[in-house]
């Protein structure tokens, strides 16, 4: 059995210091959100120095794409024209992905991995997106960080963690539709006994299913420790996803402070 992923959501960032602090207890990735905007590249001084902070601790780095200013800036522009949305959205996040990431990686410290928000796209306020559009825009970011750093591995997460009919629906289009390979389903969740069987189910499911490592994200959750399922437990159900695709466990920066250690 390999051993789990430990990774740690520092949400907008954290200091050299704060990310060794963060090592010791066992943390072995290091997860942030990039808000993704125009020009981001020519801005990006913390975003930089996070980078380089993370690699030289020997830790890895996941970069969560936040796009939401960025669609809100070409809604801003475009207003509610769906093809003419979709067309600058595409566009403008591959060049900006792509500027961020030549940049990173001059400076060796580009992401390990990148995540991407399944659930934005019904987050745009008077655009609907239709299937195909929405995998288009995601492809466009994908595209992009593999056109600079090729083994960057990608993410795509999902808040129908213990609905596998949902979820499966959403990545059974999503590769219709002819999205890009991904790498890792992420679960966002929260610890309940409640839901804890269809969790497990819907692991199990989707790993076969799409050929893909499962992540569960509990980074969302206030106190984890306190819930009826352990976690401890949650472990145990990640270890014997099937063809030993359970990929490990997102933390807050709280539940780590509160650990002894994550591993």
């Amino acid at each position: 059995m390999k051993n789990l992923c430990r990774m740690v959501n520092v949400f907008d960032g954290a200091s050299k210091d704060r990310i060794n602090a963060l090592k010791t207890k066992g943390v072995d990735t290091v997860k942030s959100t990039l808000s993704i905007v125009g020009g981001i590249a020519d801005n990006a001084d913390s975003i930089f120095e996070l980078g380089t902070s993370v690699k030289s601790l020997g830790l890895k780095w996941c970069a969560d794409l936040g796009l939401m200013s960025l669609y809100n800036e070409v809604l801003a522009e475009t207003g509610a024209d769906n093809r003419m949305f979709v067309r600058k959205a595409e566009r403008g996040g591959f060049e900006n992905v792509h500027k961020l990431f030549t940049k990173l990686a001059e400076k060796n410290a580009a992401p390990d991995f990148i995540q991407i928000d399944t659930a934005i796209f019904a987050n745009i306020d008077g655009i609907s997106l239709g299937f195909e559009e929405q995998t288009r825009m995601i492809n466009a970011c994908i595209n992009a960080v593999k056109a600079v750093k090729p083994d960057c591995k990608v993410i795509l997460s999902t808040d129908d963690s213990a609905d596998n009919e949902m979820a499966k629906k959403w990545f059974n289009r999503f590769q219709v539709s002819g999205g890009k390979p991904f790498d890792v389903i992420a679960l966002n969740y929260e610890l309940s006994a409640e839901t804890f069987y269809n969790l497990s189910i819907n692991m199990s499911d989707l790993s076969r299913r799409f050929e893909a490592e499962i992540l569960v994200d509990i980074s969302g959750q206030e106190s984890p420790e306190s819930a009826d399922i352990a976690l401890e437990d949650l472990d145990s159900a990640i270890e014997i996803v099937p063809l030993d695709r359970g990929f490990g466990v997102v933390y807050s920066n709280k539940c780590v402070d509160n650990a002894v250690r994550v591993a």
